[in-house]
């Protein structure tokens, strides 16, 4: 496999952006048709408020919505949508463009690129759909309606004007963490089950290619609360997520400096979820503690607290679908023994990691309100402070995402400056 060997002073030289680099936009999917698109508003008017005048919005929506309910939901609000660019693509979910928008190259002489990797949900959703007994053949056609949003980075590439890279590689948006000085941080678990078949030398290879790194760090599972799809956790409880996506559980705060979700030892025995994500965060954190940079350099590790666990009873009912008290049996498997009437719990995709950096703030998720700890979330606000002293920290109300398996990372996608210059 072939990949660029140019020097890293060589400005013409590609590589993928650190998301504290500067931004010229950002995307934030939005939806209507659907009853939890609409429930979901108020968390878009929240970003919007947060990085009004300060960072330019696009918003991302499947070519079904009608954006004339959006702007006028926004005039509602008294902002004004003449300020913002809309976007309508042939794409399905278009809540997600973290894990489906494009992945943005830039250079020293402010090109872009956009690498079209394979997005892991299809296949994944096709899987689920076997484990619950649907015929393969059925479940791939099922699942065939993910299909369109596989091309939604190529398609944006090409609307602006950007030459793709297409990778063999399956690799969601959320699941890459880069330093944007050639180091790269990998849960080995996800990526190897999500590009079954592919070593982790040739993923190497074809990372060094495609985003131009050259330091490799692989790291151990996500947390149990972000299982594949929904699934249970433990017995009685489940959860919605991806599958361990970094961005739950692991980020750079700047080039040498890693975030890392933890659970504390004092609280690992206060529930089995704590244990199991004390377990798995230990892993990673031996992990880190021999791991360099890509000048030979160990990595300043700052332990994040996780919040409180957030869970909530449902009701197990026949079907599918599901709501805030229910959910339908047939998302489980039979081997997880549940029956219709049962009451189980669904615990929340719940992180501090699940954050974005704009030009001017940080957007951060807060749960207080949900009941959760006040010393946790000052601990989180002291660190994020002495982290980013030039920027406004906004707090924001995620859960209704959380409980779908996702964040303010998910809900946004930045778009890098193109004036952007490499500093060495």
């Amino acid at each position: 496999m072939l990949f660029s060997c140019k020097e890293e002073n060589d400005n013409t030289a590609f590589y993928y952006p650190a998301e504290w680099e500067s931004h010229q936009a950002i995307y934030i999917g939005w939806g209507y048709e659907a009853e939890w698109k609409r429930e979901a508003w108020p968390f878009i008017i929240d970003i919007v408020y947060a990085l009004n005048g300060t960072t330019p919005i696009i918003f991302l929506s499947d070519t079904s919505e009608n954006v004339q309910v959006l702007k006028d939901f926004l005039l509602n609000k008294n902002i004004s949508p003449d300020d913002y660019e809309f976007i309508s693509l042939p794409m399905n979910n278009p809540m997600a463009p973290r894990d489906i928008g494009p992945v943005y190259l830039l250079n020293g002489r402010g090109e872009k690129k956009v690498v079209d990797f394979k997005w892991a949900a299809q296949e994944a959703y096709k899987e689920f759909l076997i484990a619950r007994g649907i015929e393969a053949s059925k479940a791939a056609e099922y699942a065939s309606f993910l299909e369109r949003n596989q091309k939604v980075d190529s398609i944006l590439a090409i609307k602006n004007g950007h030459e793709v890279i297409s990778s063999c590689l399956t690799l969601d948006g959320g699941a890459i963490e880069v330093n944007g000085k050639g180091t790269i941080l990998l849960n080995e678990y996800w990526m190897l089950k999500y590009n079954n078949g592919i070593p982790k030398d040739s993923i190497e290879n074809e990372l060094r290619r495609t985003l131009n790194v050259s330091n490799f760090v692989w790291v151990g599972k996500g947390l149990m609360e972000d299982p594949p799809d929904i699934a249970t956790i433990i017995p009685g409880y489940f959860g919605a997520g991806t599958d361990g996506h970094t961005d739950e559980y692991i980020r750079f705060a700047n080039a040498t400096t890693i975030l890392l979700a933890w659970v504390d030892e004092n609280e690992r025995d206060k529930h089995p979820i704590n244990k199991g994500n004390y377990e798995r965060l230990n892993e990673t954190f031996q992990i880190l503690k021999q791991a360099k940079d890509q000048n030979g350099q160990p990595f300043n590790i700052i332990k994040l607290p996780l919040p409180d666990l957030i869970y909530r009873p449902v009701v197990v009912v026949e079907g599918w679908a599901t709501s805030d008290t229910t959910v339908g049996i047939s998302l489980f498997t039979a081997s997880d023994g549940y029956k219709v009437g049962d009451t189980i719990t669904q615990v929340a995709a719940s992180s501090y990691l699940n954050f974005l950096v704009s030009n001017d703030k940080v957007l951060l998720p807060t749960y207080l309100h949900v009941g959760g700890s006040k010393e946790k979330e000052e601990e989180v606000k002291r660190i994020f402070t002495k982290l980013y002293p030039d920027k406004d920290l906004v707090w924001i109300d995620a859960m209704k995402y959380n409980w779908e398996g996702g964040g303010i990372h998910c809900f946004t996608k930045q778009v890098p400056l193109s004036t952007n210059f490499r500093k060495n």
